[in-house]
């Protein structure tokens, strides 16, 4: 063991400028790859808390609503009936869920809960101040028009929103900025394989006779592999390291720092928990980065 540690100081002092350009490469790809898979979460959140761009949602009158709907105050179950049975009837509705007012009291403590200005407006609020609703989900997301103009002038509709018209911009430059990360994360994780196999080769040529001689006194193939592997793995965990500290950095400048307090009543952003699973998942990639091309490279190099 203390001779395969001697040789894995010595090929790291003889490639130095070689394992810094490979970690820099790889935690680049990791950390974008990281990203890509953050902004995953991040749309799949934001689509749980307000619902698909398959959705719309009917709110129904309170004591406080403005719209001329409402003149006779909280909708009444026959107006609540009236509006189940017109979207029931509608032929471009797949289903609806209903929803109290405490569920949607509970959906704006999550978004508002999330900086001291909204923790703040929301101590003015009580289940009592929003609506019941109807959360609509739709055969086809270009064909809302026919439900809003059915249920809109209805007698005990509040609002409707459109996840579509909403959401649709919020999704398609989540969908961009996850395929354009992941595209060059792509691009830099197959730098990085080739880069680890010209790492090798170049390793195993400039200790061909070594690697000769201690053929020669009957080295097993496992331990003439095993500084390589070292070596791979050792740059692969300080890559996984300082992506997941760049992604921390981001968490908590971008995430933290920012978009939960200016940006906070939009969407539910995501937390620590996701970032910590998304560190995990891109620490086994690098493993995995490091491991194949070496073993592969290692067979057809070390073959003298």
């Amino acid at each position: 063991m203390r001779s395969t540690l001697s040789e894995l100081r010595q090929s790291l002092s003889r490639n130095k400028s070689m394992t810094i350009s490979l970690v820099v490469t790889m935690t680049v790809s990791l950390l974008l790859v990281a990203l890509g898979l953050l902004m995953q979460s991040q749309a799949d959140r934001t689509e749980k808390y307000f619902g698909s761009k398959l959705q719309i949602q009917v709110n129904l009158c309170t004591k406080n609503s403005p719209s001329s709907n409402c003149i006779g105050g909280v909708a009444t179950e026959d107006q609540k009936e009236a509006v189940k049975q017109a979207l029931r009837e509608n032929p471009q509705v797949k289903s609806f869920d209903v929803r109290t007012p405490n569920d949607n009291y509970e959906q704006a403590r999550a978004v508002f809960g999330q900086s001291d200005t909204g923790r703040s407006q929301l101590k003015t609020l009580s289940p009592e101040s929003f609506p019941e609703s109807y959360r609509v989900t739709l055969k086809d997301a270009n064909k809302f028009d026919s439900v809003v103009s059915q249920v809109k002038g209805m007698d005990g509709v509040g609002s409707l929103t459109s996840f579509k018209q909403l959401l649709g911009p919020l999704f398609t430059a989540l969908e961009k900025l996850q395929w354009a990360s992941l595209v060059t994360a792509l691009l830099l994780v197959m730098a990085a394989i080739l880069q680890v196999s010209n790492t090798i080769r170049m390793t195993a040529y400039a200790r061909r006779r070594e690697i000769g001689i201690m053929r020669l006194v009957g080295a097993s193939s496992w331990h003439i592999q095993l500084p390589f592997v070292l070596e791979s793995l050792l740059a692969a965990l300080l890559s996984a390291a300082l992506a997941a500290a760049g992604l921390a950095a981001f968490m908590y400048f971008v995430v933290y720092g920012y978009l939960r307090d200016t940006l906070g009543q939009i969407t539910t952003w995501v937390g620590w928990q996701e970032a910590f699973l998304v560190a995990g998942l891109t620490t086994v990639l690098a493993l995995v980065l490091a491991l194949i091309p070496t073993l592969v490279m290692t067979r057809k190099y070390l073959d003298v």
